[in-house]
């Protein structure tokens, strides 16, 4: 046997003033170890530990994330290595000359200047050098650390390799809280509940959801000529996170404890101009080093991307969810794979919306420019089939090549003939999986405003490229001059919004998911008493919430929540539209929405997204269902929210009369959910309470 101190100090609640006069004493337990089991007890850093299992999961095991890191090493090598060829070796003067006769490569290649490297291409080959050697050192590292996630998988999951692929994430969840209690992995708490997991895997990326939500990072610029632009990159996006949570200097300790400092009000001066520092630093590294980062970008976007089109010629045309537009539809205590899952489901939608809005002048100039340059491509196809010596003869090789790229433009600009015309149907479907949006999105989603912002989150993969090509250049500027002034939010927040949980460290107050601190009455918090500073944009706790207790039933949640998602399953409930099987193929052949390809049961979780639009129901035994009938659905919530905008009601009245005359009338063409939003007209002055501890 042998034993352990472990010092801690109890957490306070919320409700408990304290200062640190009067701190609690230390506490020291003493905790018995045997033999059995004695490798995972007492894991230190739970926070990486627990990431690594669930990215282990992820990843399909240690061999694939081992093959994955050596091909990535190999891959960067090649990449570095083709580039100086490219640059040193080539010789240009003979390749970019008609009057100098190619035989063979052999004419083109000059692997003597490789003996004579310019100063500049050596300094970034050594740059290079080391960025290889330090991804070499954490490959080591990884596989060092994950051969130890695969042993924990084996001996104390009791799965193997073999049955990794068998075994859901959810199926994991439960082993986990099963060896918390057989190997006590985390000491300061006896059981481990899901949120636990999903506050240490996902703490700094809550921290970064909510300063979004809250307009706390610079995620938009202004470019002159244009206006205002979603500019978030991988790379920007990578300075943040390392200014913020694990880089020098930055304001946590470590991966679960955020500097006292920052819990200290009377620290905000100091900390504003160390922080101001921290970020000018970053700034001025960025700037120095942009050419070397900016080189790489070219070289791996062109090589990769050049295989992409091979494979898929008209990828560039496609759009996708940008890095913004991740975070900014993305739940507290969402894990990537749920996250991927609903922007997935809400991909199709998405584009048939977005390909509604074509310009008209567009389209005409492009079918006769298509027109013109089809017929020209026919004519030359045809003549190099009647003379073949046309191939080799100048320029027609090149014009056929540059015609086919006109062509392929041309259709890209064309609308589909089968295309939907109800842009109101289309965002409904969008809502009904990103979950996230302005009222004015679902007001005016015809309008070319709502289009124009709505592409911020789902561009063209063409632009996403030249974002992420530009990153090396703005991003040293945007840290300076963007993020640098909000140095002061960024310190007031981490202030504001950090709680100590027991057993699981600092974590961001937002992730918490307590509707009565940052609930907001418009989206139906009974007891929400916070002020507007506190509370969520677009309703993210209330939907966050309603997310997690979807994908976590089992979850317990804390008193207010609970009492949160009663409300709403009364509200919900209410309606009593359980329709029998003849009324649900007459709504089908009403809305013709994405719903309609199956007639929902009553236990799917589509169901009460369904019921919401359809006419009301007066049979008995429908009704008799419904009161029995408590699946929560975050669409749901949104149509409570908008009934709530409309008429003033509070949480309470809408639990009472909520669809007492019945839901909206459907209208044969148009989507049922059209929602008449009035602007808002309270703007109180709120005043923020004044404690120097943990909010």
């Amino acid at each position: 046997m042998s034993s352990i101190d472990t010092p801690y100090r109890p957490l306070m609640t919320e409700d408990e003033n304290s200062s640190e006069d009067d701190a609690p004493p230390v506490v020291k337990h003493k905790i018995r170890i045997t033999t059995k089991g004695n490798r995972w007890n007492h894991i230190e850093d739970l926070d990486g530990f627990f990431s690594r299992v669930y990215k282990y999961h992820q990843e399909h095991g240690f061999t694939t994330i081992l093959l994955t890191d050596i091909l990535e090493l190999m891959q960067f090598m090649f990449v570095v290595m083709l580039a100086t060829f490219l640059v040193v070796c080539l010789k240009y003067d003979v390749l970019l000359s008609d009057a100098k006769q190619v035989d063979s490569l052999d004419d083109l290649i000059d692997t003597s200047h490789l003996l004579s490297v310019s100063p500049i291409i050596v300094l970034i080959l050594l740059v290079a050098m080391v960025f290889w050697v330090h991804q070499l050192s954490r490959a080591v590292w990884r596989a060092w650390k994950f051969w130890e996630i695969r042993t924990f998988y084996t001996e104390a999951l009791k799965i193997p390799p073999s049955e990794l692929r068998n075994n859901a994430w959810e199926d994991v969840l439960s082993k986990l809280k099963l060896a918390q209690k057989e190997f006590k992995m985390n000491i300061r708490k006896q059981d481990l509940t899901v949120l636990d997991v999903h506050h240490r895997i996902l703490r700094f990326t809550n921290f970064l959801v909510a300063m979004v939500n809250r307009s706390k990072l610079p995620c938009k610029i202004n470019i002159p000529f244009y206006g205002e632009k979603v500019f978030f990159s991988a790379g920007l996006r990578y300075n943040f996170e390392m200014i913020l949570f694990w880089g020098y200097g930055a304001p946590f300790d470590n991966s679960f404890h955020l500097n006292d400092k920052y819990k200290q009000r009377y620290n905000r001066d100091e900390l504003t101009k160390h922080l101001q520092g921290i970020i000018a630093i970053y700034a001025v590294l960025n700037f120095i080093f942009f050419p070397v980062i900016f080189l790489y970008h070219i070289f791996h976007f062109i090589f990769h991307f050049a295989e992409l089109i091979k494979r898929q010629p008209g990828a560039l045309g496609t759009r996708h969810w940008t890095s913004y537009g991740h975070v900014y539809v993305r739940h507290f205590n969402e894990l990537d794979h749920e996250l991927r899952v609903r922007l997935n489901q809400a991909y199709l939608p998405a584009s048939k919306y977005m390909d509604m809005f074509v310009s008209p002048i567009v389209v005409v100039v492009a079918r006769n420019v298509a027109f013109i340059a089809g017929s020209l491509l026919a004519v030359l196809a045809v003549l190099t089939v009647l003379q073949e010596q046309l191939l080799t003869a100048d320029n027609v090789l090149i014009w056929m090549s540059l015609l086919g790229v006109v062509l392929w433009v041309c259709s890209a600009c064309l609308p589909d003939e089968n295309r939907p015309l109800c842009a109101k149907e289309m965002m409904l479907q969008v809502l009904t999986h990103i979950q996230y949006m302005p009222d004015m999105w679902k007001e005016q989603p015809h309008t070319a405003a709502v289009q124009n912002q709505f592409s911020q989150l789902f561009q063209y993969r063409v632009a996403g490229l030249i974002d992420e090509l530009l990153s090396p250049i703005l991003t040293p500027f945007v840290l300076y001059f963007n993020l640098r002034p909000m140095a002061q939010d960024i310190v007031s927040f981490l202030h504001d919004f950090t709680i100590d949980v027991s057993g699981v460290g600092d974590v961001c107050s937002f992730a918490e998911m307590n509707v009565r601190r940052h609930g907001s009455p418009d989206w139906l918090s009974t007891n929400a008493a916070s002020p507007e500073y506190q509370q969520t944009e677009l309703g993210k706790t209330e939907l966050s919430l309603v997310q997690f207790h979807l994908k976590h039933p089992t979850w317990q949640p804390p008193q207010e929540g609970a009492a949160y998602l009663s409300n709403l399953k009364e509200s919900m409930t209410s309606s009593k539209i359980i329709p029998d099987e003849e009324e649900s193929l007459n709504y089908l052949s009403v809305y013709p929405s994405s719903y309609a390809q199956q007639v929902p049961t009553e236990d799917s979780m589509q169901w009460s997204v369904w019921s919401a639009h359809r006419p009301h129901s007066n049979n008995n035994a429908s009704i008799e269902r419904s009161l029995n009938n408590s699946m929560i659905d975050t669409l749901q919530l949104h149509k409570l929210h908008d009934q709530c905008m409309r008429e003033g009601l509070n949480s309470v009245q809408i639990s009472r009369s909520m669809y007492s005359s019945g839901p909206p009338a459907l209208v044969p063409g148009v989507g049922a959910y059209e929602p008449l939003l009035p602007q808002r007209t309270n703007n109180e002055t709120v005043t923020l309470p004044n404690n120097d501890h943990n909010p």
